[in-house]
């Protein structure tokens, strides 16, 4: 399900969609966003008996040099003898490990049956799920928690040498070659009483009921704390008891990490690398992570059913909410379906009911969408946003696909001549035509691949590749013709990237194609609009299901973008979207019924606020 390091966030989710997250959905670069139904950490950990450790470490001395001791509350000193990169990742690092309780609160129950963009989204991903974050904010994500594991492997250093050995040579060689009234020390905050609390957290929301009395056992913060300060921390055991309590409990194919991290952990603590002790519990959080979003998706797959045969009801159920809360303006939204309804009068077909005209009218102003290069849309499509993007830059590739494919036939009836040109072309020429052009789609789809960027049109992906296309499409004509080796002729490769360029161009400025590719579009998406009316949500969704199923079976190389799958994913949008929004915003009666509401209520509605739910939304779920 576009946080944390999933395709969702580090903080709990806002009610309002556009915080950040730590969590996604596997193709989605923007990621669900809700409100938080949980207490915060502290408050939570109170209820549980737990207490965050607040106490300043122990008084540290470094080999004698008493102006290295701790003086702040609550802080550490940092040695003179610390590196510049580990002085900076103390300084600057988070206080908390990548991974908390908080972080992972976006994948509990509550988040995944209140989440409006995932409630949005099941409808159309079969295989939705949540995995951690990619893209740019990934990076960041990974270089944030990069830094946190420095400055513990800094922190345990610090805590090694100057607390359990007490004396560091480095240390005073440098303090002694400095003026006493020059030695500013700098201090930073411990984390690692917060990280050991951390953990006990996590693993008291992962780990069942029965376990509960071990972690209470296994991890006394303050204790362990204790051990910790006096080198007396039995590292080994601790991670064996962790492997053991997890392995029990997570998925099977995740017993593997648990083992690798307990032998990580027992190979840094016994060889004295911390280093590889850090990796070890490093590895430890990403294993709890990892187990959290087992669980989630399990709920995803088990509750998938419910959510989609509640999505109309939820979503009305939301977005009223907002409505009169103030927080959507529908008054734009109600002036582009008016637009969509002129143009879809104009060249609206004969036989239309009312009902169907009106249907037709959203699928006019959503194919419209798709030709457009204007990347808005109305409030009421922003969940869809992706989505539409999506097909408008698949519409864009089937346009160019079949321009080339065109050349491919011109080609062919080029090198054929006259004579051959005829119905009685052979019928294992005809074959071997057909197979080419299954390989070329999938060949010019490869070279077209991966190229996106943020001023970049999908036409200005294939007329940046035009020569290597027309290259392509030379040399699959000639291998038909010829079936043996060849020598390609330069000039016939340059004559037909001269065509192709000539030909993407002429569409960019005329757009007759994408005219005629749409007008074909928008009559498949209504026939399957009008059968998808008369069925239920979940019956459209396992119809598209089964569909994708069966074209993926068909497909004897890589999916190449189809119309006749466009106009079914469109048609789908098209039906949820008049089913949740025609009596909120587009039919007569929701004008009038909003236009009494501000009469009555004043157009302020901020104050509004609706029970049965939560605050803001007035959503109220079970499931």
């Amino acid at each position: 399900m576009e946080p944390s390091t999933y395709s969702t966030r580090d903080v709990p989710p806002q009610v309002d969609s556009q915080s950040e997250e730590s969590h996604s959905y596997v193709r989605r670069r923007e990621s669900p966003s809700g409100q938080s139904c949980y207490q915060d950490a502290q408050e939570t950990s109170q209820g549980d008996g737990l207490d965050p450790p607040t106490t300043p470490s122990p008084s540290i001395s470094y080999g004698g040099v008493q102006g290295w001791q701790e003086s702040l509350s609550g802080k550490m000193a940092i040695p003179p003898c610390t590196s510049k990169e580990d002085v900076d990742a103390l300084l600057t690092a988070t206080a908390l490990p990548p991974v908390t309780k908080e972080s992972l609160e976006e994948l509990d129950l509550m988040w995944i049956q209140s989440n409006i963009n995932l409630r949005v989204d099941i409808n159309y991903d079969h295989d939705l799920h949540f995995m951690p974050v990619s893209g740019r904010k990934g990076d960041q994500k990974r270089q944030e928690a990069r830094k946190y594991w420095l400055s513990l492997e800094a922190e345990l250093r610090i805590r090694y040498r100057h607390a359990v050995l007490v004396s560091c040579a480095e240390c005073e060689e440098i303090s002694s070659a400095l003026s006493p009234h020059s030695i500013r020390p700098l201090f930073f905050g411990p984390r690692l009483p917060q990280m050991v609390f951390k953990l006990k957290e996590l693993l008291i929301i992962l780990v069942p009921d029965r376990d509960q009395d071990q972690i209470a056992q296994y991890l006394d913060v303050s204790l362990l704390l204790q051990e910790a300060s006096h080198g007396l921390l039995d590292v080994v055991r601790l991670a064996r008891w962790l492997c053991e309590l997890l392995t029990s409990h997570c998925a099977p194919m995740r017993d593997e990490s648990a083992q690798e991290m307990a032998e990580q952990v027992r190979v840094g603590t016994e060889t004295g690398d911390l280093h590889a002790l850090v990796a070890g519990v490093e590895k430890l959080f990403a294993f709890l992570e990892a187990m959290k979003l087992d669980v989630a998706n399990h709920q995803i797959r088990s509750l998938r059913y419910q959510l989609i045969d509640d999505t109309v009801a939820f979503q009305k159920d939301y977005f009223r909410t907002r409505i009169n809360n103030g927080k959507l303006d529908v008054k734009p939204c109600r002036q582009w379906y008016a637009s969509a309804v002129a143009k879809h009068r104009d060249c609206q077909r004969s036989g239309e009911t009312r009902k169907t005209a009106s249907l037709g009218s959203l699928i006019h102003g959503l194919i419209d969408y798709c030709l457009s290069a204007n990347l808005d849309v109305p409030a009421t499509l922003h969940h869809d946003k992706t989505r539409l993007r999506t097909m408008r830059d698949e519409l864009q590739d089937i346009l160019h696909l079949n321009i080339c494919l065109s050349i491919f036939d011109q080609l062919i009836r080029h090198l054929l001549g006259p004579e051959r040109h005829s119905s009685a072309m052979h019928s294992t020429l005809q074959t071997r035509i057909i197979e080419m052009k299954l390989i070329l789609q999938s060949r010019i789809m490869d070279l077209t691949d991966g190229n996106t960027g943020p001023n970049l049109t999908v036409p200005d992906i294939w007329l940046q590749h035009g020569s290597a296309i027309a290259l392509e499409l030379t040399r699959a004509a000639y291998h038909v013709y010829k079936r043996a080796e060849f020598s390609l002729p330069d000039a016939e490769v340059a004559k037909t990237t001269l065509h192709l360029m000539s030909e993407f161009e002429s569409e960019r400025h005329h757009g007759s194609r994408a005219r005629a590719l749409a007008s074909e579009l928008e009559q498949a998406a209504h026939e399957y609009a009008s059968t998808f009316q008369g069925m239920s949500t979940l019956a459209i969704s396992e119809a598209q299901k089964q569909w994708y199923q069966l074209r993926q079976q068909r497909q004897p190389w890589r999916n190449t973008p189809d119309l006749d799958d466009m106009a079914r994913r469109l048609a789908h949008i098209a039906v949820i979207h008049w089913m949740v929004w025609a009596d909120l915003v587009y039919s007569e009666h929701a004008v009038e019924h909003d236009t009494t509401f501000e009469h009555e209520h004043g157009a302020e509605t901020d104050s509004i606020r609706f029970s049965g739910g939560r605050e803001n939304t007035g959503i109220s779920m079970n499931v």
